[in-house]
């Protein structure tokens, strides 16, 4: 097959967290094999031990990614700190600066996935989630966005989920309530980093690792599909290369697609204020609890276009 001009990294400086098992490892072999120099980020072990130790056979398996991308000619370095804690956080992005000079862009990826009906959920599993799947990449980001300041800009790509940022699953509130406020900080980050040339960017993967073959393997079509976190890797580096330009977008990738995930708002019912009321409400549902037709506003400010326009077609304003 002909790849035609290879997308390249080269010159490019790469963080990848939760980087050696799974999806993050396939993210940082991938970058380096197109030319990035990568901090491989992993703790080692997962904070949900009970479920993960018997998938824990490698002491140090950011240490074994970098061996592997070393022996490839590439360039790559071997961080354990944790994303949770703030001078874990800081030190990934730092050892970027100090082995490689720059960072130009940052994978969240480390997370962990806590299962448990939320009738009995403890508050201790809400917080280690929230801590690991959302401050975590808060904190990266945060002290990466400094350096990609300086250097006129950067990519960020935050690891979502389909659990929390479009629907949800059982047995996850708190991996979907983490991920779905990663989702609205990807969001807000995009807004901010549009102004200074920094791209901020959400990927929803569907791959079989090792969280996969923890849970109930009912809930997801692994036995139907090729499912290998090596086909959602293109998607990810894709979303973080220069070329691709996008920013504050969702994308769901697995199985060797890729496709965009967005937002819609229903047209709805729209009625004069005096008039409105439950009894109208009710009457007029089928509009009211439609999908179609729809908008799908890519920011606040389109949002609110979008509602003065619905409000004016029912209610023009009044000429002086």
């Amino acid at each position: 097959m002909n790849m035609g001009n290879e997308l390249r990294f080269d010159g490019k400086v790469a963080v990848v967290t939760g980087a050696g098992r799974g999806l993050g490892r396939e993210f940082a072999l991938l970058l380096a094999s197109r030319g990035a120099a990568v901090i491989v980020n992993d703790i080692g072990s997962s904070v949900d031990a009970q479920r993960y130790a018997a998938g824990e056979k490698a002491p140090n398996p950011a240490g074994e990614v970098v061996e592997e991308i070393i022996a490839a000619g590439g360039r790559a370095k071997a961080n354990t700190a944790s994303v949770a804690d703030p001078a874990g956080a800081a030190s990934i992005v730092d050892d970027a600066v100090e082995a490689f000079g720059r960072i130009d862009i940052v994978i969240n990826n480390a997370a962990v996935v806590l299962t448990e009906p939320f009738a009995t959920m403890s508050l201790d599993m809400l917080t280690t989630s929230l801590e690991v799947n959302l401050k975590g990449p808060f904190l990266v980001a945060q002290r990466a966005w400094g350096h990609m300041l300086k250097q006129g800009g950067g990519r960020i790509l935050n690891i979502c989920s389909v659990d929390g940022v479009v629907f949800g699953n059982v047995n996850h509130s708190a991996y979907d309530a983490a991920k779905g406020g990663l989702a609205g900080l990807t969001r807000g980050m995009a807004i901010e980093g549009a102004e200074v040339g920094i791209a901020v960017n959400g990927l929803l993967p569907g791959a079989y690792t090792r969280g996969q073959k923890s849970v109930d393997q009912s809930l997801t079509p692994v036995k139907l599909i090729d499912m290998r976190p090596e086909l959602v890797a293109p998607a990810a580096c894709w979303l973080v290369h220069e070329a691709c330009g996008e920013n504050g977008a969702f994308f769901h990738s697995s199985s060797g697609r890729l496709s965009r995930v967005f937002v819609g708002v229903g047209e709805g019912f729209q009625d004069v204020p005096e008039h409105f009321s439950m009894e109208r409400i009710r009457d007029n549902r089928e509009q009211a609890h439609s999908y179609e037709p729809y908008v799908s506003p890519r920011t606040t400010q389109e949002f609110n276009e979008f509602r003065v326009r619905r409000f004016r077609e029912i209610n023009p304003p009044v000429e002086a």
